[in-house]
């Protein structure tokens, strides 16, 4: 602790004398496991808070669609937001499962992205952004494609079969489709066509940036990742959470 406290260019022993600056982030709506506006709680809320408190800041958290976050940090309204361009990029903070999702009933087989090309796809916004060169050809065709928000709507836009398939991490989808479809009458079939999607924060101040850095390295290498997969239940990949990058 003392030499982060150092790194930080602050004393720990002073901290409580000092009133620590605010930042003003944004992640996105609520997407259980991961966010949750409602009960200020979820996987990724935890670790930017705590990276961010250890880092000497307090946090106030915006919850907001992806493409509303982006425009807002750039207007200057926001000090940081998930997302994976910027000047300021952090070290990567959380790891998604992203994966082509449909209804098993329906028999759609995907085995590669452009196979995806065939079918009326939706996925969450600024996918085209986060899924590759591939998929961006696949989401220019807006005849067959959508981007969508929040969560929810995406779940009931495929159970309704208004679209053949939903791009989603698929432990977001798996949470909202139980809540939308409790008695189990509609099973998934996911295909994961995707390598895992990891996510940053962007900042406008680079100094902001360089403390998450440090404050995020201390979490990984103090076991916090995997304290958070016991706490929400999820599994670990080879002894380590699939959620860290």
């Amino acid at each position: 602790m003392r030499s982060l406290c150092s790194y930080l260019g602050m004393l720990c022993i002073s901290a409580p004398l000092y009133a620590a600056p605010t930042l003003t982030i944004a992640l996105g709506e609520t997407k259980m496991p991961y966010v949750s506006a409602e009960t200020q709680s979820g996987i990724e809320y935890d670790i930017t808070k705590q990276a961010l408190n250890l880092a000497g800041y307090q946090v106030k958290i915006d919850f907001l669609p992806n493409k509303r976050a982006q425009l807002k940090l750039q207007e200057g309204q926001l000090d940081a937001a998930i997302g994976n361009t910027g000047q300021y990029l952090s070290d990567p903070y959380i790891a998604y499962q992203n994966m082509a999702i449909t209804l098993c009933k329906r028999q759609i087989l995907i085995n590669s992205v452009p196979e995806l090309a065939a079918f009326q796809v939706a996925a969450f916004h600024n996918a085209n952004q986060y899924l590759g060169a591939e998929f961006a050809k696949i989401a220019s065709n807006k005849s067959n494609y959508r981007e969508l928000s929040p969560q929810q709507l995406m779940n009931r836009m495929l159970l309704a079969a208004h679209i053949d398939v939903a791009i989603s991490d698929i432990n977001i989808f798996k949470h909202e489709h139980e809540i939308l479809d409790p008695s189990a009458n509609h099973t998934l079939c996911p295909f994961a066509i995707f390598p895992p999607t990891k996510y940053h924060l962007a900042f406008r101040d680079p100094s902001a940036r360089d403390r998450f850095n440090v404050a995020l390295k201390t979490l990984r290498e103090q076991g916090f990742y995997e304290q958070l997969a016991k706490k929400y239940g999820m599994p670990l990949d080879h002894h380590q959470p699939y959620f860290k990058p």
